[in-house]
């Protein structure tokens, strides 16, 4: 795995959180590209030695290490993102004394001078961002938008267009493409967040923050997963969500199991938020404990008999089984011997064969032409 990463601004070594997929950087062009864009048009426009500078979902740190010297708020929705960014800066020797970690369901702290966004794969994260920007006292801050050319659309420049001004695009370089904009003041939002949805089957009025998997609707590997949820005849000792998203699962899970206090776990900061509102929408409030950290990062070993989990097979816009494998681990980890993992999976992935080898004993509960849940217990 590459992990020299040259700029405009030194080399530096920038790796990523995950240990499963060798052949995956920490970085893409265009980080490249509006660091290289930064130096030349607009860091000697800006002329300040003490620039603060706004940093949204710099996944692993090469924005940040690069622009180090100057006061850096960096935002991200992703806990393990800080935790890989700050293990990045001290790999690096540089200093965190100028830098404030945000999440991105919180405020801003600083007002910047310039800011960096690299766009997010969903479109209503990526509104969501714009408009906290737009909400930003000042006028006029420039705004730099960075990804590759495959996932900038004619809808993400709608979007800058909607809540930023000046909007231009530039030239693709090396596969990838800026978009550049300034602030305008708050406009009217397109969509408000969260947003409202149901699950009639299961009598479930729920809501969404932006970033959820499956945004706004149930995807339909949960929905299978509820259509075929575990069952016991003793009440679990304790349930944990892991990946918990809305919290869908675990509101099943407070129902089916009434005595039986309930984790929900999530990486995505945005996502805890809506597992707590809809905790409290289905009266349960007081009934799960909330935790956003990586996989199951603090959480106590041997402290769990029933996981249940929906794990990601993309890491950010690559597939990679880097987040699963590191779910498995964990939940193995934490669970009790005996204890149980249930997993909802796309059928083509071949996760059967590593959960047996690492649970001792694995095996499928239930499938169709798309989906398969399988059943991990902690035999070894």
């Amino acid at each position: 795995m590459e992990t020299d990463f040259s700029t405009p601004y030194g080399s530096f070594i920038i790796k990523r959180d995950s240990d499963e997929d060798k052949t995956l950087r920490a970085w893409d062009s265009s980080d490249i590209y509006a660091l290289d864009t930064f130096r030349s048009d607009f860091e000697s426009v800006l002329d300040k030695d003490d620039l603060n500078i706004t940093i949204f979902n710099d996944s692993f740190g090469a924005l940040t290490c690069s622009l180090a010297k100057h006061k850096i708020e960096c935002v991200s929705d992703s806990y393990s993102a800080h935790t890989v960014i700050q293990s990045n800066l001290g790999l690096n020797l540089l200093s965190r004394e100028n830098m404030i970690f945000t999440s991105s369901s919180s405020d801003l702290e600083n007002i910047p001078d310039i800011i960096f966004l690299k766009i997010p794969k969903s479109n209503n994260y990526l509104e969501y961002l714009l408009q906290k920007i737009s909400r930003i006292d000042g006028s006029a801050i420039p705004v730099i938008g960075l990804g590759m050319s495959r996932n900038i659309h004619t809808s993400t420049v709608e979007l800058f267009e909607h809540y930023l001004g000046d909007v231009r695009t530039s030239l693709a370089k090396k596969k990838a493409r800026l978009v550049f904009g300034k602030t305008k003041g708050s406009v009217k939002n397109i969509v408000d967040y969260p947003v409202k949805y149901s699950i009639p089957k299961f009598n479930m009025d729920l809501v969404n923050n932006a970033n959820g998997f499956s945004f706004g609707k149930i995807d339909f590997g949960t929905m299978f997963f509820m259509e075929h949820f575990p069952r016991f005849k003793n009440q679990p000792e304790k349930v944990i969500d892991l990946g918990c998203g809305d919290g869908s699962l675990a509101i099943l899970a407070a129902k089916t199991w009434p005595e039986s206090p309930v984790l929900c776990v999530d990486d995505s900061y945005l996502a805890v938020e809506s597992a707590k509102e809809n905790f409290n929408i289905s009266g349960f409030d007081g009934r799960s404990d909330f935790k956003v950290t990586d996989c199951l990062a603090g959480v106590g070993a041997k402290s769990a008999d029933l996981i249940l989990c929906n794990p990601p097979f993309h890491e950010y816009h690559a597939v990679s089984m880097g987040v699963a494998g590191r779910m498995f681990k964990d939940a193995y980890r934490v669970l009790k011997s005996g204890g149980s993992l249930f997993i909802v999976k796309n059928k083509h992935l071949g996760y059967q064969s590593y959960l047996e080898k690492l649970f001792g004993e694995c095996k499928t509960i239930a499938g169709n032409k798309k989906y398969e849940i399988l059943k991990a217990v902690k035999t070894k």
